[in-house]
């Protein structure tokens, strides 16, 4: 009986070990499918900027059409059309009748000298496959899963990037992104939101850019938008 208990309690310690990342991976995936299928799909276009720390602002238009949200900007005249395909999403840009795809090193490129990134833009850390659920946490009194996700591939300005993501309604409201050394390089989070047609729809995001040596902030940039 000593025995029977004994080889138990082993196997109850292995399936511990070999479920729990497993689980735990099956369960941020889950969260993050909530969060890709959440975009909200609007009839109006919303107009909205970019503002700059030291006051500059960079007007544009938003278009949701299905699964494709259109950015657009003025002076110079520029399309950015960002669309959810089953393995991601993709990201072109459209000057006049040419459209080309941003991939590759171009996605790190800041948008019009702002602390965006065309990667940041297109969310595209959402889509990447190496998640993990690593635990709980509150930001701005919602609480978030905390969801850490890696990318395949080098074609980007992080190693890892950090998720909070509320529990009670499948929404990113806060992340982190860490340079290849794991230091901390920008933060994004969700400063308000709005009902637009009965939807929740952000209305001002925060994107800070920090030196990688002392984690101090080096300027901001929001990202702000209106019906």
């Amino acid at each position: 009986m000593k025995q029977a208990k004994k080889q138990l309690t082993i196997l109850a310690l292995f399936s511990f070990i070999f479920l729990g990342p497993v689980r735990a991976q099956e369960q941020a995936e889950a969260i993050l499918d909530q969060v890709r299928s959440a975009q909200p799909r609007l009839d109006q276009p919303l107009s909205g900027q970019l503002r700059k720390d030291n006051g500059e602002t960079i007007p544009l238009r938003m278009f949701f059409r299905g699964p494709e949200l259109q950015i657009q900007f003025i002076n110079p005249s520029e399309t950015l059309n960002l669309e959810r395909t089953e393995s991601g999403v993709s990201l072109t840009d459209q000057n006049g009748s040419v459209r080309q795809s941003i991939t590759g090193a171009k996605l790190t490129r800041q948008v019009r000298g702002t602390d965006i990134s065309y990667e940041d833009l297109a969310l595209s850390f959402l889509y990447w496959q190496n998640a993990k659920l690593v635990g709980e946490g509150v930001v701005r009194a919602i609480t978030c899963s905390i969801i850490d996700v890696h990318p395949s591939s080098r074609d980007t300005e992080y190693g890892s990037v950090r998720l909070w993501i509320a529990k009670n309604r499948g929404a990113l409201v806060k992340a982190e992104g860490f340079d290849w050394q794991g230091r901390l390089i920008k933060r994004f989070e969700i400063v308000s939101a709005q009902e637009i047609q009965g939807k929740t729809v952000f209305k001002q995001i925060r994107i800070e850019r920090l030196n990688s040596q002392d984690g101090k902030v080096l300027s901001r940039t929001y990202l702000e938008v209106q019906p």
